[in-house]
Formats: structure tokens, sequence, C-alpha cells
């Protein structure tokens, strides 16, 4: 799931285990051990994409990791405060500076999300950010740099507790999402997806948030501090474990209907919610020579995908590449089978990872969510990599995002 959220319910976890002895760096750590697994990402810095690609979720999104990973942190943290590290000016400033820049980033990004939609900045939304961004930096002028740290004497068990439950949960959040968790690496490749939450669902985690920040504003050994972080972590394990895999499974049945009342034959089917909600959900089904594609949003009129886009396999694009070449099964196996091929330009082909569904609720152009291109390197062997020039400009984007915001408010 997105790193905010992340970062949240490691924090949650850090103050359900520590808050007590160590009040808000409880939550500090916890969001540290909560944000570490999706440090695979800079993979992509010394690896070539199918690598890179295939390690992030890997083995650091693993059961494995989640297990081995806490001691070293523990001693490492232990090793933190037992020389006042966190006491020194220049880490102080390091620190601010790195608390900074994440909300900046944070803040760019919620702002830009009404832009997607079509709808332009908002006020509404920039305001509150800059004022709450202005506190922040405020508060960490007055609580961080201009006091004197004290000193932390928690024991070692605490803080492997503390690194485990934190990163333990990272890669079980992640199953609830697209795009596949290998949680039993190194044993095996297998990418777990239960495709009920999308990556970024405002609704999980602003409550959580909220709730979070009030348990923060409790001294450590209040227990309504307690009470508040829990009243989050049932929030938010409640809307995953409940709402979520309801609304799958009542969209997962519509969809079989409403492939079946459009005489579809068709072998399996993938749901999963669109970008920043659960209201609206595509639906992928595979039949011999086709996949069929549709949206369907529990706010819409009638309980039944209305339209339904064909688009052809064209597997047999791939016929003249060897069957165990990299690339090939990197393709085969990222988007769990549900992929089509178009060409492209000379030798080089586009495969889309179906999965990701379309920029709308229809096939235009070249409209695919998550396109690869398939080509051969300098060496002569295909590589693969993806295709960051979408043919759709962005006012098209912001039209898509525009017209699917209507079906999940129900205004269309």
């Amino acid at each position: 799931m997105d790193s905010l959220t992340q970062i949240v319910l490691g924090a949650a976890c850090g103050e359900a285990v520590a808050g007590k002895k160590m009040g808000n760096r409880a939550m500090l750590w916890g969001a540290i051990g909560g944000t570490i697994p999706d440090l695979d990402v800079f993979a992509s810095f010394f690896s070539d994409e199918i690598t890179s690609t295939s390690f992030h979720r890997g083995f650091m999104h693993s059961f494995l990791f989640a297990a081995l990973a806490p001691w070293i942190l523990a001693w490492l943290a232990q090793k933190f405060y037992g020389e006042n590290i966190h006491r020194k000016r220049h880490y102080k400033a390091a620190a601010m500076a790195t608390w900074l820049i994440f909300y900046l980033v944070a803040a760019a990004g919620i702002n830009f999300i009404p832009v997607m939609l079509g709808e332009g900045w908002s006020v509404y939304i920039m305001l509150p950010t800059i004022l709450l961004g202005a506190r922040f930096a405020w508060r960490l002028w007055l609580d961080y740099w201009q006091r004197d740290q004290s000193v932390v004497d928690t024991s070692f068990r605490t803080w492997v507790a503390l690194f485990f439950w934190s990163i333990f949960t990272h890669p079980i959040l992640d199953c609830f999402t697209s795009w596949g968790t290998q949680i039993l690496q190194p044993f095996s490749d297998l990418r777990v997806q239960w495709c009920t939450v999308s990556v970024v669902d405002p609704i999980a985690t602003l409550p959580f948030l909220i709730l979070l920040a009030v348990a923060s504003r409790f001294a450590m050994g209040n227990r309504l501090r307690a009470v508040w972080n829990w009243i989050g972590l049932t929030w938010f394990c409640g809307y995953l474990l409940c709402y979520t895999t309801w609304h799958k499974a009542v969209a997962t049945d519509i969809f079989h209907q409403s492939f079946h009342a459009k005489n579809i034959d068709y072998g399996r089917l993938y749901t999963n919610p669109t970008i920043f909600n659960n209201i609206a959900w595509t639906g992928i089904s595979e039949g011999d020579t086709a996949y069929y594609y549709g949206i369907y949003s529990f706010n819409d009129r009638e309980p039944i995908v209305s339209r339904v886009s064909t688009i052809p396999k064209n597997h047999e694009l791939l016929r003249h590449i060897p069957a165990e070449d990299r690339a090939l099964h990197f393709l085969r196996w990222f988007s769990d089978g549900y992929y089509n091929v178009i060409p492209y330009h000379g030798d080089t082909l586009q495969v889309n990872d179906l999965r990701f569904g379309l920029m709308g609720d229809s096939l235009v152009g070249n409209n695919y969510i998550f396109p690869f291109l398939l080509f051969k390197n300098k060496q002569g062997e295909w590589d693969v990599k993806v295709n960051n020039r979408n043919q759709r400009n962005l006012e098209a984007n912001k039209r898509s995002f525009a017209q699917l915001w209507k079906r999940i408010t129900g205004s269309q």
C-alpha cells in the first residue's frame, strides 16, 4: 500500500508494543520499521528493470525478513541511544530536514489528487496542508531542536518486538492490494494478492491517521493513549477485513452475473478496486482469444456491468520468442498471465498488464495503465522496460479520472 498508510500502521504497532515505555518515540520507530520493507525500491538504481521489479515486494517483504531484521535493528537502536547520538545537533538537523522533506512530498501528493480527478487545484485542500505544515515545522523547532532529548533505556526484547510487528504487518497489508507480495521468499516466488483494497485509499488511512494523532497528544502513562491507538487499529483492521472483503465478494459476483448475461465464455476472473476508493471496481475475465474488461460502481443505478470491452490477447505475436526466455518468463509471472500484446515499433512489442486495467471504463486507443515494452537490447537479447511514454496526454488522463470520479460518487 502507499507509504503513508504503511507509516501509520507501523507507528500504531510501535505504540501498541512500547507506547507505555517510550511514548511518541515508539510511534516514530514503528513508523521507521513500517517503512523499511519498501526500501527495496532503491534496487532500481543498481539493477535492470526485470531484476528491480521482481525484487520489489520480494525478500524484504517476506516473513523470513520480518523474523531476522528486528534483531539487527534492535541492536542498532540500543547502540544509537546508548551513545547518545540522538542528542547531537548534527543528527537533529538531519532528522528535521528529513521529516520536512517527507511532509512536503506527502502534501504535494495529496494536493495533486483533485488535479488528477479533473477538478484542478483545491484551496480547501491546499490551505489546510500549508497551515498544518507550518504548525509541524514550528513544533519540530520548539519540541525537538530547542529541547534536550531525554535518555532512552528500553530493553532489547522490547526493541525486537517493536520492529517485528511494524515490519511483519507491512507485507500482510500489501497482500490486500494488487501487484503481489512474495511473502515466502526465498523459498518460493509465489505472489500473494488478495486485491480487496486500492494501493491508496483515503477512507482507510485518514481516520487511522487522525486517531493516531489524537493518541500521541496524551502523556506516556495515560490510559487514553492506548485507547485511541486501539480504536484506530480496530477501524483500520475492520475496514480491511470486513468492508473491503465484503465489497470484493459482491463485486466479483456481479461481474460473474454480468459476463454470463452477455454470453461471454471465460475461464477465470480478476477483480480489483480502482484507485483512491473501494466503490468502483474493475473486472477482467479471460477467454480463449480475448479478455473482457468492465467497471462496476456500487453507486451505479443497477447491479450490472453495462459496458464491457473486448481486448484481443494477440499472444501469437510472442511465438517467435523462446518460452524459457528471461524477459518473457518475467512478463507472464508478473502479470499472473493477464496480459495482451500489441505491436509498438519494429521488433518492439507492447505487453500490457491487464490486472491494473485501463485509463477509463473502455478501451480507447492505447489507454493501458501498466504497459511494458518488450525489445531487443544492445546484446541482442530480449529485455523489458515500463513504457512511460503513454500515448494519451495529460488532458485525456484527467478526463478519464473525472469520469471515474463520477462513477465513484454516483453522479454518472
